[in-house]
């Protein structure tokens, strides 16, 4: 991979009030897709190199998370200064830059910026806000995944980063994505940290009081890691070396069912994250408009 770096300094607004992206990517359910984008990304070469070289994940983890998760959603819920977030996203990836050694022992430098590397992340938190709404909610029209799909394709382009690379359409994009997951994502030392994170989470989150945490730690983390092995691809599934049985789908699928019939009766400010519903009071439009 070059290190070449392509910005685009025209000013773009992503989807904003009315789009399906206000109306889904605030969603809580969103971060049952969280290991599953967070592993996808971190199995890039190049993305992989730069959180190793260069975060803090290994050390903070949830507070990496719980930092980058907020300021992602803001691109949609920042509006009608979407634009404006989305730029500072990027221009704090601009120093990310470095060398790693591939497979075939060939050394390669990266750069954060690189259109292949960025659109990648993007392309995952894209395909589990899909898949939160198919799985976890109703499965998608055709009409819907396209208009999804190009909304997102918007919002990318918000951060000024090169569109090079971007599929032109739904279809595309699932070739695009199959193709990654086949013949491009690799167990990087940054991934291997993940899922080690994911089996044996940390000794405390900043969110839940250390008795309670301490408390069901343990016993939740096995579950929640087999949600997540559920929503991969399978070509992932394989490589990470997971098993995936009939019966293991079949229970996937009744989890499933039972988030579909019981997130209506949830009150709507557990439904939504905080940085979704201060962007819908300040537009004064919900998400259904």
């Amino acid at each position: 991979m070059t290190a070449e770096v392509t910005r685009v300094e025209a000013e773009i607004e992503p989807p904003g009030p009315g789009s399906l992206h206000w109306r889904w990517a605030g969603e809580v359910r969103g971060y049952l897709l969280l290991v599953k984008a967070g592993l996808l990304q971190l199995m890039h070469p190049g993305l992989g190199a730069g959180v190793e070289q260069h975060s803090d994940f290994f050390t903070e983890p949830w507070e990496r998370v719980l930092r980058s998760v907020p300021e992602i959603q803001g691109v949609t819920f920042d509006w009608p200064h979407g634009g404006r977030t989305a730029r500072k996203i990027r221009d704090f990836h601009t120093h990310i830059k470095g060398s790693y050694t591939g497979a075939d022992g060939q050394g390669r430098r990266y750069h954060a910026l690189d259109p292949e590397v960025y659109f990648w992340a993007h392309a995952t938190i894209f395909d589990a806000l899909f898949q939160m709404i198919d799985l976890f909610d109703h499965p998608m029209s055709d009409a819907e995944k396209e208009q999804l799909y190009a909304e997102g394709c918007a919002a990318y382009r918000a951060y000024g980063v090169s569109d090079r690379v971007v599929p032109p359409d739904w279809a595309s994009f699932q070739a695009y994505f199959d193709r990654m997951c086949r013949e491009e994502l690799v167990i990087t030392p940054a991934a291997r940290g993940l899922i080690e994170f994911a089996k044996e989470p940390p000794a405390t989150f900043p969110l839940v009081p250390a008795p309670l945490y301490r408390l069901l730690r343990r016993p939740t983390a096995k579950p929640l890691w087999w949600l997540s092995v559920g929503t991969l691809p399978e070509p992932v599934r394989e490589q990470i070396g997971e098993r995936w049985t009939v019966r293991d789908e079949r229970r996937h699928q009744q989890f499933r069912r039972a988030v579909r019939t019981v997130w209506p009766l949830v009150p709507a400010r557990f439904r939504y994250t905080g940085r979704a519903r201060r962007g819908y009071a300040r537009a004064g439009v919900g998400p259904l408009g």
